[in-house]
């Protein structure tokens, strides 16, 4: 494929979108870099998320990144844009801006906060006002390499609490060691291989991992309660029950859950633009993809990031897969 759009052009965007601080919660001048990027007027605005274009496919991304890492600002080298969010994802941003720039029908969505938990999301709003209610596909422009990934696991965090009961740490015997208790009550969890769930002929893999642990109130007090932080990607429903299930000795709390999205590949869209990306895979992560599935919007995700980099202090985006992702989209959206 031949670029339709220079390189420089897309690196110089990617840059220039890494260059404006946009941590989660703190946007406010990446939005208004949007504005000011992206031509004509947005149909919606509410300062969190802009929506622009019409017709049947949606290209949506977010602006927001995780904390820096001394990685701002940017600078391109070595065929790559380097920077926070370079790959996760203001390529996909930078992509997304360069088409509508060129005049590429689609929809458009800009969007805050996809780092945090999804209840702090400000896509509900646009949803309830029926604006995407017609939509067809929603293309999600996170980092895949240029792959499609398919459908998305769903996200669930817990913590479960252990209870025992305080004494002198030279008389143990005369409590209950709350740490001992979760110890023994964690071993069902390290015997638990992760289980493939095979959905449109793509196979899903749900695991539950200990994230975080904490108890004890003093080096000389047997501690009367413990605690450790679970956090569990599934694809089936469930899976608070089968934690409980689980963990019978201890106090389950969910403190967050985000849903799991379909892999939507019966989509008569997804098929056209699997003749131009062949290669599927399923989604070994969350995505916004699940909240357009929520709302009965089929979504895939197809981005130039780059997965190996995401999150990294040395986070980058090879500048051919942002020509290869725009030229890709053009050609889907303009045949």
């Amino acid at each position: 494929m031949t670029s339709a759009v220079p390189a420089p052009d897309l690196a110089a965007t990617t840059l220039r979108l890494i260059d404006v601080p946009s941590e989660s919660r703190s946007e406010a001048e990446i939005v208004g870099l949007v504005r000011e990027l992206m031509p004509g007027s947005p149909t919606y605005d509410d300062g969190e998320v802009l929506l622009y274009g019409e017709g049947p496919i949606v290209l949506a991304g977010h602006v927001d990144t995780v904390p820096a890492q001394g990685n701002v600002p940017g600078r391109i080298a070595d065929g790559a844009v380097h920077g926070l969010g370079a790959s996760d994802m203001k390529a996909g941003v930078a992509v997304m801006v360069e088409l509508a720039r060129a005049g590429v029908p689609a929809r458009y969505l800009f969007f805050t906060r996809e780092e945090v938990p999804v209840s702090d999301s400000p896509l509900p709003g646009l949803f309830a006002t029926g604006m995407l209610a017609d939509a067809e596909l929603a293309v999600v422009l996170e980092p895949t390499d240029n792959d499609l990934h398919a459908g998305c696991l769903g996200n669930l965090q817990a913590r479960v609490t252990f209870h025992g009961e305080s004494a002198h740490s030279a008389r143990p015997w005369t409590g209950v060691n709350a740490i001992h208790e979760l110890v023994r009550g964690l071993q069902p969890l390290v015997a638990l291989a992760p289980e493939d769930v095979e959905l449109d002929g793509l196979v899903f893999r749900e695991v539950v991992s200990a994230v975080r642990v904490g108890g004890g109130i003093a080096a000389n007090v047997v501690p009367a309660s413990a605690w450790v932080d679970l956090n569990a990607r599934f694809v089936r429903p469930g899976m608070e029950e089968q934690l409980r299930a689980l963990l019978p000795d201890g106090e389950l709390e969910v403190i967050a859950e985000s849903p799991s999205a379909p892999p939507a590949l019966g989509n008569p869209h997804v098929a056209r633009l699997r003749e131009l990306v062949p290669s599927v895979k399923p989604k070994q992560a969350w995505t916004p993809v699940a909240q357009f599935a929520e709302q009965g919007i089929d979504a895939i995700n197809y981005g130039p990031g780059a997965t190996a980099y995401a999150h990294r202090v040395d986070e980058q985006v090879p500048i051919a897969n942002l020509e290869q992702c725009y030229e890709v989209l053009r050609v889907f959206l303009t045949d």
